[in-house]
């Protein structure tokens, strides 16, 4: 699993991870450039980096988005190491995923505060789709809230 790279989303308090790679075929993909798995590098060699950067910014960062490409198209177990490290700085972790919840392994959600879910299907556009402060653009996208004992909220705005 690839580390493409990362950036500061300061409107969110947050520090985005892209990863590499998708097998998808959404319309309009908003990171066409992140299907290729063999982009950037590998997650491993890159923690050092997150990890520090999550230290010297800690109070400007609340959240940790792992984006993609498609962090579900990845290998799942090196998936949930970068999740596992990242789930010990006590940042509230998103997953950004084209994936429904019912298909996203139980392991991985137990490592997430925020799932969003859902593909981008341009039929589906709106303007009102607003989930926990975050705009999705197509009606089918859900922003699942992880509750601490195991259980889901899905919003509903």
């Amino acid at each position: 699993m690839n580390i493409v790279s990362t950036q500061f989303n300061l409107n969110n308090k947050t520090l985005e991870i892209y990863l590499s790679g998708c097998y998808g075929d959404c319309y309009d993909c908003h990171n066409p450039e992140l299907k290729d798995f063999d982009m950037g590098n590998y997650y491993q060699n890159e923690l050092p980096d997150i990890i520090k950067k999550i230290k010297e910014f800690d109070s400007l960062i609340d959240n940790i988005w792992i984006l993609g490409g498609e962090p579900l198209d990845n290998n799942i177990l090196e998936l949930l190491d970068l999740l596992n490290i990242i789930y010990k700085t006590n940042k509230i972790i998103w997953l950004w995923t084209r994936y429904e919840i019912e298909e996203i392994p139980e392991d991985i959600i137990e490592y997430c505060n925020y799932i969003k879910t859902g593909e981008y299907i341009p039929e589906l556009s709106v303007d009102d789709n607003i989930q926990y402060g975050i705009k999705l653009f197509t009606s089918n996208q859900r922003i699942y809230k992880i509750e601490l004992q195991g259980g889901m909220q899905c919003h509903n705005s």
